[in-house]
């Protein structure tokens, strides 16, 4: 007897963050579905059906296909922000045709004279300065053939639908973890290490570290972050075991990886995490410390998808656009990075 009702069915249907968690668990177990609830399983054979019969017919009058896929992946797209760039940026949404701007951190240029009394010195101004985003448009088009909805059905809806949504977020990673690079040109702000991976010392994060330290204000939560091989490489630094607690090593053991070091939160990114093109989401050969939040991060319009049918092809074609996000750093000294030389 079934356990689920027509009512449950429609609410899960109803929602977008279920639907998309649907969608990756179906392609990550690449259709088995003998670990999912009942209504998980009539969920996925009414997409199924519906996905077949649009390959069977080339017929979709209202662009269901396009609106459903839209529905799914637009609320995680938006409104599950990857945790790094959450810690790094406050998160802000404006219209397709709005503009915004943001005022820097205001620098204390004021200067203090010996005088007289009843004298005058020079004037000195505050520096206060307008930043714009910097915006970025990101954009997917693909195309679904007919034989692959009547042969697979969900299983082809939900493997574009999961595929798109990584595809914008890893480029849109990218995109920000470039600009944050080459925002960060030298100084005291980059600290060289020379050699690879292993070449990594206590010294010299202990140097980021307190860099990063220093800028923390008592309401920031800094933090590292790189590719994972240097969150494993921490914990083999000559001397650094004997600094590692109980719990440390526990945590080492159970992920390979260190979860904290000096003050810091240390997160790591798979090396397996690329956009299309093959590049890293995360830039290689660098380690970089953030002191908090250094800006905004807007997101403007909402994501559409535009559905073509080519019934000569027997293909739909579609285009995911309207992605559209602007990076405003207003505390570029608050990030600090290490960097790998040949």
């Amino acid at each position: 007897m079934s356990t689920y009702t027509a009512t449950a069915m429609e609410e899960f249907m109803r929602s977008p963050n279920q639907l998309y968690e649907l969608s990756e668990k179906y392609t990550f177990l690449n259709g088995n579905t003998s670990s999912f609830s009942a209504v998980e399983k009539e969920t996925v054979e009414t997409v199924n059906a519906w996905a077949k019969h649009i390959g069977e017919t080339g017929f979709d009058e209202k662009r269901e296909l396009a609106a459903y896929v839209t529905r799914v992946i637009e609320d995680v797209t938006y409104n599950r922000p990857d945790e790094i760039l959450s810690r790094m940026f406050n998160d802000d949404s404006i219209g397709e045709f709005d503009d915004y701007e943001a005022e820097a951190a205001p620098k204390n240029t004021l200067v203090a004279y010996e005088a007289a009394k009843g004298g005058t010195v020079d004037k000195s101004y505050i520096d206060e300065t307008l930043l714009k985003p910097i915006w970025k448009h990101n954009q997917v088009e693909t195309e679904i053939s007919y034989e692959a909805l009547r042969k697979n059905g969900f299983k082809t809806v939900a493997k574009m639908t999961v595929y798109a949504k990584e595809a914008l977020a890893n480029k849109k990673l990218r995109t920000i973890f470039s600009i944050l690079d080459q925002a960060i040109t030298g100084g005291e702000q980059v600290f060289e290490v020379t050699g690879g991976t292993s070449a990594l010392t206590k010294e010299i994060l202990d140097k980021l570290c307190l860099y990063v330290l220093d800028w923390a204000d008592d309401t920031d939560a800094p933090f590292m972050f790189g590719l994972n091989k240097y969150a494993q490489q921490i914990a083999n630094m000559t001397g650094y075991n004997q600094y590692m607690s109980g719990n440390m090593k526990e945590q080492y053991n159970r992920y390979g990886l260190v979860k904290d070091y000096g003050g810091l939160a240390v997160f790591g990114f798979s090396g397996q995490r690329k956009i299309s093109d093959g590049e890293l989401a995360v830039p290689d050969k660098r380690i970089f410390g953030v002191a908090g939040k250094i800006g905004n991060l807007t997101e403007r319009g909402n994501l559409r998808v535009y559905e073509t049918p080519d019934n000569k092809r027997e293909v739909i074609e579609l285009k995911f656009t309207g992605y559209e996000y602007g990076m405003t750093i207003a505390y570029p000294e608050k990030v600090a990075m290490i960097k790998f030389q040949s």
